[in-house]
């Protein structure tokens, strides 16, 4: 074994790498909408008439295809409503039956699928599973995102949130580059994380969002702007007490601060 090899095996191993896990068709390739057997019974299409549809490659018995099931179920509920189709794609070479109850058992709802010959799967040019595959409303492939451990599902959403065109693509950019702490000063680092933040909040993840805001006033605690958020993150979690204060000190630093004062006039009534 190569010495090269060896390396790439040890990063596979801590870091949770896969060589492959860039490999994949061209962004702006052609889907074929071909008609799948669903294991539930009958057959169905892979692509609905949607602006988006979701298609998840996995593996039964795969902890890594479990963990992406559940994160996706997470991710599901911030677009309830909207024109997005998901679905899970097994190959046909595992029992129908068996795919079907690791996806109910994950909470995650969609058909499954089976891709007959790995036919969708071989021509995606995909080596690795789990992975997400978003489809546009031309049928052309949108994003890719394989399976990972850290912010999987905010990720996720932010594809899926561009391909919807609810944020901009310097937006997508920023959730897909999260803040470093050893770039910049303090400042630099606070604006990243507060730019982070609002990215996951706007995709509905409340949880991390709020995280990382709080992280940009850590770095600097005179960003009237992370305070602010930090408020509105709160009242969408229904805390209006705990979002005053935070309004307040957003107006403290910055009495012209508008999401501030709208924020604080809303709050007012729970009081």
């Amino acid at each position: 074994m190569s010495r090269l090899t060896v390396v790439i095996a040890l990063l596979a191993c801590q870091f949770g790498f896969h060589p492959a896990s860039a490999a994949h068709a061209a962004i702006g390739t052609p889907i074929p909408n071909m008609e799948m057997p669903a294991a539930e019974g009958g057959k169905a299409q892979a692509l609905q008439p949607v602006e988006a549809n979701v298609l998840v490659f996995f593996r039964p018995n795969q902890e890594r295809s479990l963990g992406a099931l559940k994160e996706l179920a997470q991710c599901q509920k911030a677009f309830a409503g909207k024109s997005v189709r998901w679905a899970a794609v097994v190959s046909a070479s595992v029992a129908a039956q068996t795919a079907a109850a690791m996806v109910r058992d994950s909470g995650f709802a969609a058909p499954v699928l089976i891709d007959s010959g790995d036919a969708l799967y071989s021509s995606l040019g995909l080596a690795l599973h789990p992975v997400v595959v978003i489809v546009d409303r031309d049928s052309k492939v949108a994003a890719f995102e394989p399976f990972h451990a850290v912010n999987y599902c905010p990720v996720v959403s932010a594809h899926l949130r561009h391909v919807l065109h609810e944020i901009s693509a310097e937006e997508l950019r920023k959730a897909l580059n999260p803040p470093r702490a050893n770039e910049g000063g303090n400042g630099q680092v606070a604006q990243r994380y507060r730019a982070f933040a609002e990215a996951l909040f706007k995709s509905g993840n409340l949880e991390k969002a709020l995280e990382n805001a709080r992280k940009s006033v850590e770095r600097d605690p005179a960003l009237a702007a992370g305070h602010a958020l930090i408020g509105e993150i709160l009242r969408a979690q229904g805390n209006c007490a705990d979002a005053l204060p935070a309004y307040e000190q957003a107006l403290a630093l910055d009495a012209g601060s508008a999401s501030a004062k709208e924020g604080r006039e809303r709050c007012k009534p729970a009081r």
